[in-house]
């Protein structure tokens, strides 16, 4: 679970997470018994959920999380395939000691993706096909992908608001960035003439990076057969 820029972890992660709410309906009640219904909208309760800062580090990020409660701010609460952004309503520390403290935690909702946008997430499966197939396109040019592997595989990538998501578009850029210049270079080789007034090796080596150079570009143009996500921060 990510809350700001604050990644609990370790007996900070809440063993359960209570959300939902109810529909406000206008209920009209007709004669002979009918009813007609007037539906108002969905009208969220807040989230909430605890846990225990614990180790080293405990009181400093205590004093990070009430912190969101007294700025107010506007921030991204995630966790699993759930986002919304939140404003922190109420913090309740149990201060033990300076290694062990108990907390509880609830945020009013501001805003939550609908669902078409949780549905229009990239899965798994095609991130890895994805990268299965950047992975064939770049072989033998020296390119390393690693990186983005690394970074697009995290958990939350997905997710709008973590720094999971950050890394995972820094990676994307960096990368997009690499094969640019790749296809750039590859480009220029093919641009230039052969020259005529050299020996038969040299012509040889000259021509098969011409091929070599073909091969690469082509591989680059490829169209991803899955999808292309949108990357919103």
């Amino acid at each position: 679970m990510q809350i700001g820029d604050i990644n609990l972890q370790d007996f900070e992660v809440p063993p359960s997470v209570q959300f939902g709410g109810r529909h406000r309906v206008i209920v009209h009640k007709l004669s002979g018994g009918g009813r007609a219904i007037e539906r108002l909208g969905p009208d969220d309760g807040d989230i909430s959920f605890s846990g225990t800062f614990s180790g080293r580090y405990a009181e400093a990020r205590m004093r990070a999380m009430n912190n969101l409660r007294l700025t107010g701010e506007i921030v991204w609460l995630t966790w699993e395939s759930f986002r919304y952004q939140v404003v922190v309503r109420n913090f309740v520390a149990a201060f033990q000691n300076p290694w062990w403290i108990p907390y509880r935690v609830s945020c009013v909702i501001v805003y939550q993706p609908s669902p078409t946008e949780s549905e229009s997430l990239p899965s798994d499966a095609q991130v890895a096909a994805d990268l299965a197939h950047a992975t064939a396109a770049v072989a033998g040019t020296g390119m390393q992908l690693t990186a983005l592997q690394a970074a697009m595989t995290a958990p939350n990538v997905h997710t709008a608001g973590t720094s999971n998501r950050s890394q995972g578009i820094d990676a994307v850029r960096s990368s997009l960035f690499a094969i640019n210049e790749q296809i750039t270079r590859n480009s220029d080789s093919l641009q230039l003439p052969l020259e005529r007034n050299v020996d038969a090796q040299t012509y040889q080596q000259a021509l098969d990076f011409k091929v070599t150079s073909a091969g690469h570009l082509a591989a680059a143009v490829i169209p991803t057969p899955s999808y292309s996500p949108s990357m919103r921060a």
